[in-house]
């Protein structure tokens, strides 16, 4: 199998990883990539970024009002 971060995971696919990842896992190799895009735009001053692991996406909401989500104008 293959490591990432301390955890052991079978040769092959890997849908998702603890930490939001898919990988692919080959004899002396592993290759992954995120299940999640990094919110860039949006409006700093009165909102915030929360990871949601559940999801494995970014929440983007108000400082003031967490409840309540904002607009995210880009994500890379």
């Amino acid at each position: 199998g293959c490591m990432l971060n301390g955890k052991l995971y079978p040769f092959g696919l890997v849908e998702r990883t603890e930490d939001c990842y898919r990988c692919s896992c080959s004899e002396g190799r592993m290759a992954c990539c995120s299940l999640f895009g990094t919110p860039v735009a949006y409006d700093n001053k009165k909102c915030k970024v929360i990871f949601n692991k559940k999801r494995c996406d970014y929440d983007v909401v108000q400082k003031d009002d967490p409840s309540k989500e904002c607009f995210v104008y880009s994500r890379v």
